[in-house]
C-alpha cells in the first residue's frame, strides 16, 4: 500500500466536488480499487473470470478499474453516476437498493458493496437481494467504516462519538448547517439516505443470518488486521472488509 499517495489523494478528493468536478474523487477511488484487487487476489478471487455487480457506485472511480479487470461489469446507483460521462459504455442499472433489485436470480459471480451498507436503514433486505442475484458459491465483498471508529461518522467525524444530539449541535454551529439527524444527513444529495450505526458485530450477524459463509475479514490497507482484535476492533478499525460466500 502506497500510504503517502493514499493520503495525498484523500486530501484532494473533494477539491471541486461541490462544483460538479469529480475527477479528483474518481482518481482517489481508482487508486483504492487497484489496492482492493490486490487484496482479493491474495484471497484467490480473480474478477477476470467473473460477472461483477457494483452497488452504489457514487462517482464511479472503482468502476473504471473493475471494468478493466472483470469478465463483465454492471454498475448501480440511485442516480446517474459521473463515470458514465467518462465511459458511457459501462453497463448501468438505476435502482434503489432498499427495494427489490430489477435483476434476475443467479446473475452474478461477485457483488461489490463498498461504503454503502451503513447508509441504509434496513440493510438486511439489501443482503437478501444480493444473495438472490448471486450465483451459487458466488462472492460478496462488503466493506464500511465501523460506526464507533474515529472515522465512522463520515463528514461528522469525530463529533459522532459524542452522541447524536451533541454531535449535531457542535457540527451545525461550526459549519453553519442544519442537519437534523444521522439518519437524514445525506437527504440533500441522496434521497432518504443517512448514516446508521453499523458495526462489525452487526455485519457478521447479518451475513450469517442470510446464509453467507464469511471466508475472510480484514482491515482495508492495513498490515495489522485490527478487525480481528476482540473488543477493540469496533473502535480501532478504520475500514472493515468482509468476503462472504453464498451457500446456496
Amino acid at each position: 500500500m502506497k500510504f503517502f499517495q493514499f493520503i495525498k489523494l484523500a486530501r484532494k478528493r473533494l477539491v471541486g466536488f461541490k462544483k460538479g468536478e469529480q475527477n479528483n474523487y474518481v482518481e482517489f477511488q481508482e487508486f483504492q480499487a487497484k489496492e482492493i484487487l490486490n487484496e482479493l487476489r491474495k484471497r484467490k478471487i480473480d474478477l477476470s473470470k467473473m460477472n461483477v455487480l457494483e452497488l452504489g457506485v457514487g462517482s464511479g472511480g472503482y468502476s473504471i478499474i473493475f471494468k478493466e479487470n472483470s469478465n463483465d461489469l454492471t454498475i448501480n446507483d440511485i442516480g446517474r453516476p459521473y463515470i458514465l460521462n467518462v465511459d458511457p459504455s459501462i453497463k448501468f442499472k438505476m435502482f434503489d437498493v432498499t427495494k427489490k433489485f430489477p435483476l434476475e436470480d443467479n446473475s452474478f459471480d461477485f457483488v461489490f458493496c463498498c461504503s454503502l451498507i451503513e447508509h441504509i436503514p434496513k440493510p438486511d433486505m439489501v443482503i437478501k437481494e444480493i444473495r438472490r442475484v448471486l450465483k451459487p458459491k458466488g462472492y460478496l465483498y462488503m466493506s464500511f467504516p465501523p460506526f464507533y471508529s474515529p472515522v465512522g461518522g463520515h463528514f461528522l467525524k469525530p463529533f459522532h462519538l459524542l452522541g447524536e444530539k451533541l454531535c449535531l449541535k457542535i457540527y451545525n454551529w461550526l459549519k453553519k448547517d442544519n442537519i437534523k439527524s444521522f439518519a437524514t444527513m445525506y437527504d440533500r444529495n441522496y434521497g432518504n439516505y443517512g448514516l446508521h450505526r453499523t458495526t462489525i458485530r452487526k455485519a457478521k450477524k447479518m451475513l450469517k443470518d442470510n446464509e453467507f459463509i464469511i471466508s475472510s475479514t480484514w482491515t482495508r490497507f492495513s498490515p495489522v488486521n485490527t478487525a480481528k482484535i476482540p473488543f477493540l476492533n469496533e473502535i480501532i478499525t478504520w475500514h472493515v472488509c468482509f468476503l462472504g460466500k453464498n451457500q446456496k
